[in-house]
């Protein structure tokens, strides 16, 4: 039962090489022995492929999104080992800290102010906090985006009279029809 459930989990061409395994230990056994090492190249390229990913033009959520799968690739390669005495726990927030680093270091210049902000706070944040942050401050920048877009156009209608010469009467509460249908938008 344990072995058809290991089998059935594999890829067609690694249950072929492993199929006839007597019993689930020594099919688990010659798994690890052949496929349980860290792979010097895969390391290598997980590790050139976080020193080169930005956010660029992409979203807070993908950017973080592309990075944290980088980062479980690298956990599932390099795995701390277990243990009492809570070394483990000071390694794991060394390596969070690393990867909050990396993470902002990857940030476009637009969040050098929120960035900044964060690297002076004592402790640094976890990741995940750090990251609820930078949505927030998204979120704001896209709804003063908006608010500016709306103020800028509702004055350039005003200012040429409308179309054809015909007058266009602004009030606040039909620019704040314009700015609920833009936040729906997106």
């Amino acid at each position: 039962m344990v072995i058809s459930w290991i089998l059935n989990t594999l890829t067609h061409d690694i249950r072929d090489r492993v199929m006839y395994a007597e019993t689930a230990q020594i099919l688990w056994n010659e798994l690890i022995s052949r496929y349980g090492k860290a792979n010097g190249a895969k390391n290598y390229q997980l590790q050139k492929n976080l020193c080169q990913t930005t956010q660029g033009s992409i979203d807070i959520a993908t950017y973080f999104a592309k990075m944290k799968s980088i980062w479980d690739e690298l956990n599932a390669i390099n795995t701390i080992p277990s243990c009492t005495c809570g070394v483990a726990h000071a390694f794991s927030k060394r390596d969070e800290d690393k990867r909050l680093i990396q993470f902002l270091f990857g940030l476009n210049l637009s969040y050098d102010m929120i960035r900044s902000n964060i690297l002076m706070m004592q402790p640094l944040p976890s990741i995940n906090r750090t990251y609820g942050i930078l949505i927030q401050d998204e979120k704001q920048k896209v709804i003063h985006t908006i608010t500016d877009f709306i103020a800028s156009s509702a004055s350039m209608n005003a200012s040429s009279g409308g179309n054809g010469g015909e007058y266009e009467e602004f009030s606040v509460h039909s620019l704040q029809e314009k700015w609920a249908f833009s936040i729906q938008v997106l």
